[in-house]
């Protein structure tokens, strides 16, 4: 099998510094020995310098990656870089990120620079399906995070981490049709005064951590709550979106049930896009449990066996807090979440999944 030679786009900076898949990705592409890469961060004051240096030898790549960081609430490549990646003839693989917003511009995107393989963060073969049709290449589900042990293992036993349940993420966006982090927050913050628990969560964007301070922080909880990322009305065409975040602009104090109401209670079949969370991977790791909102998990967790299921209508929160107080079941609910990630989602078995997908564009001599 040839080493395959790769340019690898990012856009690393201040917005994505708590983002640790945007920083695993380019991090073991660049370890693999089946691939030589460059790696050429967007965000860098030299960049222009850096990249002009490397345009000089891009005929020599066998393909240019663009990483989820390139284009997510954001597109980094624009003006004449963009341009330089779409005339070279190397094939563009584009790991698309944020698969709730921006999707009309990212469909243009993939389009302009003739994207032969799109990588999503969806394994919903419906999902998958709607890619294929809108672009006409290549698509393949790979999680947006694998397991790192260097950095997200379990260094401190259960009984010695001082926090019972723990969490960080942001709000997310009353387009998605759902509020259920800070539901999930509430309740459990309730629960938690009621049996005496030690809490520590936020929603808030400076109490993030980088990702050695965020597997610090997983060390430190016996619990982690939760919940699928996404939400359950994928759109290539932004439609939703766009009309909600018109009218929250004319009515800024609608709150989800009226959102709810108006855009989603009559909504015709939907299509879900709900993704496993790095999140999700990283506490796994730290054999932190997890007390999360049931859902698929991208087929790898199930309730009641890797986490602790949290019923959507949450009329189960008592019987979960229950649970997290039961040492035995805890380790036992931790051990095959461990499993799970070891056999499956180890950064190396996303990377196999990557390059056999890669391979198949490149040509047969790769």
């Amino acid at each position: 099998m040839r080493r395959l030679r790769l340019l690898v786009l990012v856009a690393d900076g201040p917005g994505n510094a708590t983002l640790s898949y945007q920083h695993g990705w380019p991090r073991h592409l660049s370890r693999d020995p089946r691939y030589e890469c460059t790696v050429v961060n967007l965000q860098d004051r030299p960049w222009a310098e850096r990249l002009s240096q490397v345009t000089l030898r891009w005929r020599r790549y066998d393909a240019i990656v663009l990483l989820h960081s390139v284009f997510s609430n954001a597109c980094a490549l624009t003006g004449w870089t963009f341009d330089a990646v779409r005339a070279n003839a190397a094939p563009k693989v584009f790991f698309i990120g944020n698969e709730y917003k921006l999707m009309p511009e990212k469909m243009t995107f993939c389009e302009a620079l003739g994207v032969r393989l799109l990588v999503t963060q969806s394994h919903s073969p419906t999902v998958q399906s709607l890619y294929r049709e809108r672009l006409g290449c290549a698509v393949v589900g790979i999680p947006n995070t694998g397991w790192d042990p260097d950095i997200f293992r379990p260094e401190r036993p259960r009984a010695d981490r001082p926090i019972d349940l723990g969490y960080r993420s942001l709000p997310s966006p009353l387009y998605l049709g759902h509020n259920e982090r800070v539901e999930m927050i509430e309740l459990f913050r309730a629960a938690a005064e009621r049996h005496g628990l030690s809490i520590d969560f936020s929603l808030r964007a400076e109490d993030r951590f980088d990702e050695r301070g965020w597997a610090a922080f997983l060390n430190s909880c016996k619990g982690q709550i939760g919940t699928e990322a996404g939400g359950d009305y994928f759109e290539l065409t932004d439609q939703t979106r766009l009309r909600v975040n018109e009218y929250l602009e004319t009515h800024p104090s609608a709150g989800i049930e009226e959102i709810r109401t108006r855009f989603f209670r009559d909504y015709l079949d939907p299509v879900p896009i709900r993704i496993l969370s790095s999140r999700n991977v990283e506490a796994a790791g730290t054999r932190t449990v997890q007390l999360l909102l049931e859902g698929e998990y991208g087929g790898y967790f199930e309730a009641g066996k890797h986490y602790i299921g949290v019923r959507r209508d949450f009329s189960n929160v008592e019987e979960a807090i229950r649970q997290l107080k039961d040492p035995v079941l805890c380790e036992e609910i931790t051990d095959r979440a461990y499993q799970v990630i070891r056999d499956h989602l180890t950064v190396p078995k996303l990377v196999d999944r990557f390059d056999a997908s890669i391979r198949l564009i490149t040509g047969p001599s790769a």
